[in-house]
């Protein structure tokens, strides 16, 4: 009987997967530099946003806006990745997230992330992550 596990030649990874880390990392660096010129520069016009569980939000500008917003309450965060996998045109990240707070505290958090990919840009991104503790 033939094993087709070692006769089936696996499937080249796919283009979105060769660069998932790249985005991600690119990303993330945006974000922990609470820049949001440089983060909308992943951004689809028409994209939906979520983080953790407040509302969702819609299209570039609002997500920017929000983004802003968060990153006011917050002296500085990194995000260390510690996952990423690519399939289609999905990147799903997970890792921590660490905070100083304005007062100068500090706070890690685990977090995940679900990114879907359109024409090179984000198009859906959903941060799985509580912030409640900030």
């Amino acid at each position: 009987m033939t094993n087709l596990a070692f006769t089936t030649p696996p499937s080249p990874p796919s283009p979105l997967a060769l660069d998932a880390t790249n985005l991600i990392t690119k990303l993330y660096q945006a974000v922990d530099e609470k820049s949001t010129s440089k983060l909308g520069a992943f951004l689809a016009d028409d994209l939906r946003f979520q983080l953790g569980n407040f509302d969702e939000v819609h299209s570039k500008d609002a997500v920017l806006a929000s983004n802003e917003n968060f990153f006011q309450i917050i002296e500085a965060m990194s995000h260390r990745i510690d996952r990423i996998w690519a399939q289609g045109n999905d990147i799903i990240c997970k890792g921590k997230v660490h905070y100083k707070r304005l007062d100068q505290s500090e706070l890690s958090l685990p977090f995940a992330t679900v990114l879907e990919i359109k024409n090179s840009l984000i198009q859906d991104y959903q941060v799985y992550v509580d912030v409640t503790p900030l």
